[in-house]
């Protein structure tokens, strides 16, 4: 038999565990993927756009004959995570964000992987999902046609030309969400046998025939992600 005093301490003790187990889990922090001053983390890929750090941000700039450009952060580990950025895209250009994807290899021989689309072009295809150098439109299924079309319709005016427009890409196991300006984009389960579970952060800035666009730009601030895995 257990004393008194030693029966409430133990009492006590039950409790607290108890209680401690209903507690929520504190949430995931946010990890800084920009230092706002160098590109300390991350390496060029693919093209040869120019890139550089300017007043805290990431600037991509169009270049003459540069091909596709991806600027890639070093750790490819990424997995199931959060990730938020803001970005501004000069008028008539596309870029996108890169998530869990690849760089090339001895199959595919450009980095591939899953793309957040930022399109300031009137195809208005902004948080889309697709797989960039590989398999294409996946949310909408096409960027032109009828797909394009419905999601003009149905998101065509969120995205805010010439100002700071705000990212959100959630992936947890297949499960792929987009977010712009706090609207949700997509939502698409990838249920592909080629399905890339983890890889690279990485951010676009996209090739162009077209000489008008030479020399414009998109800018990304606060990159930050919270690692869920």
């Amino acid at each position: 038999m257990y004393s008194p005093p030693l029966r409430r301490f133990l009492c006590l003790l039950a409790l607290s565990v108890a209680a401690a187990s209903l507690m929520p889990a504190a949430a995931p922090k946010w990890l800084s993927l920009f230092d706002g001053k160098t590109l300390a983390g991350w390496k060029q890929t693919d093209g040869l756009a120019k890139v550089e750090v300017r007043a805290g941000m990431i600037v991509g700039i169009v270049t003459p004959g540069a091909g596709n450009t991806y600027l890639a952060t070093e750790d490819t580990s990424f997995g199931d995570f959060i990730f938020e950025c803001e970005f501004k895209c000069d008028a008539g250009i596309n870029s996108g964000v890169q998530f869990r994807s690849r760089f090339a290899d001895q199959v595919i021989n450009r980095s591939y992987g899953y793309q957040y689309e930022i399109d300031s072009t009137t195809r208005a295809l902004t948080g889309g999902l697709q797989e960039a150098g590989r398999r294409a439109w996946l949310a909408p299924t096409a960027n032109r046609g009828e797909p394009q079309q419905a999601w003009l319709k149905a998101h065509g005016d969120i995205l805010k030309p010439n100002a700071w427009n705000t990212a959100r890409i959630e992936a947890r196991g297949r499960r792929l969400r987009t977010w712009l300006n706090g609207q949700l984009m997509a939502d698409f389960e990838d249920k592909a046998d080629v399905a890339i579970p983890r890889g690279f952060i990485g951010i676009q800035i996209h090739a162009t025939k077209n000489a008008a666009l030479f020399g414009k730009e998109v800018a990304f601030r606060n990159l930050r992600v919270q690692r869920l895995d």
